[in-house]
């Protein structure tokens, strides 16, 4: 029997960082990690962006958490001697001139020039997108390469034999006062981190996620030359050499990890409203994003189990969220943190029955 400190299920963004975290504080941990199956993190567009939506809502925490993702992943790039965090900044084109009043309007009354600006019309930097009416520069935007990072982490818990490729059978897993017993490991904790397959997690089934299918293209686009991301609505990542992503749908029913070709035609007729080069589309992915109905994670214990605990539900803005929050959990693991209530799933006791 090997004895650990923690069992982390699920190896991806939010099931990494927080194993990372664990480890870096001396803590036993073992990856539980059922690598057949289909994530999402495999498939994100990792963006990160502070300013969002049509009326220009400041993401949750911005103030708190920009400047960590940054500190954190520039270290982590150090570490791993890789290079996957790109703070490239955003560009949103105005699409009309009613949004470009609406936007402009917004900056005013939000005091948001911390960081948004205006771009003047028909920029050079911008002219292989539709620019006539100018458009708002994001600072602080950018995007992970998602894929290439947990790949990085995988090799490092690999290394440090903390990592098993297994789906977990929970006809194996028992839980006792002090202790979780899974085949030949004890340990003193089990930590569920599996994205969308909380929801068939006999422990969280219960929690109302609200996941949320995407889909996004990959593109060659010779002779692109623009750093930033472009987004207007749906938006294009440079990935160099006139390799782009494009993406993305949302889709709240028939879910599924299958691509489509109602998927393919949306993105693509988006892209070329704003786009102004030829492009050929290389490939398509499709993933399912852990969202919650109130656009919060889910973080604690689970309210029967003691030693049981969940960290999930960071959706569309894993890559933002995670590295501050899986701190948070570690303070809430570690040294009895309090988790603030917009996060603690104790805000949904209610809606458990044994």
């Amino acid at each position: 029997m090997k004895n650990l400190d923690y069992i982390v299920v699920g190896q991806g963004i939010a099931g990494s960082l927080l194993a990372y975290q664990l480890m870096k504080a001396d803590k036993k941990v073992m990856i539980l990690n059922d690598e057949t199956l289909p994530t999402s993190s495999t498939v994100a567009g990792g963006i990160f962006n502070p300013i969002t939506g049509k009326n220009l809502d400041k993401t949750w925490l911005a103030d708190k958490i920009f400047p960590y993702l940054r500190t954190f992943y520039t270290s982590l790039e150090k570490e791993f001697h890789a290079n996957f965090y790109h703070e490239t900044n955003l560009y949103r084109p105005f699409a009309n001139e009613q949004q470009q009043r609406h936007f402009m309007r917004l900056t005013d009354e939000y005091d948001l020039g911390n960081y948004l600006k205006i771009i003047q019309p028909n920029q050079s930097d911008y002219e292989q997108v539709s620019n006539e009416l100018g458009g708002l520069y994001t600072s602080s935007a950018g995007w992970v390469n998602v894929p290439k990072m947990l790949d990085c982490f995988r090799d490092f818990f690999k290394k440090s034999e903390t990592y098993q490729a297994e789906r977990v059978d929970f006809t194996e897993l028992k839980t006792a006062e002090n202790n979780v017993f899974y085949k030949d490991l004890a340990a003193k904790r089990i930590i569920f981190c599996e994205g969308f397959y909380s929801t068939q997690n006999p422990f969280f089934s219960w929690i109302p996620f609200n996941p949320a299918k995407g889909e996004t293209l990959l593109a060659d686009v010779e002779g692109y030359k623009i750093k930033e991301i472009i987004n207007q609505g749906f938006w294009i990542i440079p990935l160099g050499e006139g390799k782009c992503r494009f993406g993305s749908t949302y889709i709240w029913d028939n879910l599924d990890w299958q691509a489509t070709e109602s998927g393919r035609e949306l993105i693509a007729s988006k892209v070329s409203k704003f786009l102004s080069l030829p492009y050929q589309i290389t490939g398509q992915e499709a993933g399912i994003r852990p969202t919650t109905k109130d656009r919060r994670p889910f973080m604690g214990n689970h309210p029967h189990h003691n030693n049981v605990y969940i960290f999930n539900g960071l959706g569309t803005k894993g890559v933002s969220l995670a590295p501050y929050f899986a701190e948070e959990m570690l303070g809430f693991l570690e040294t009895n943190k309090v988790l603030m209530s917009e996060a603690n799933i104790e805000r949904f006791y209610s809606l458990y029955s044994l």
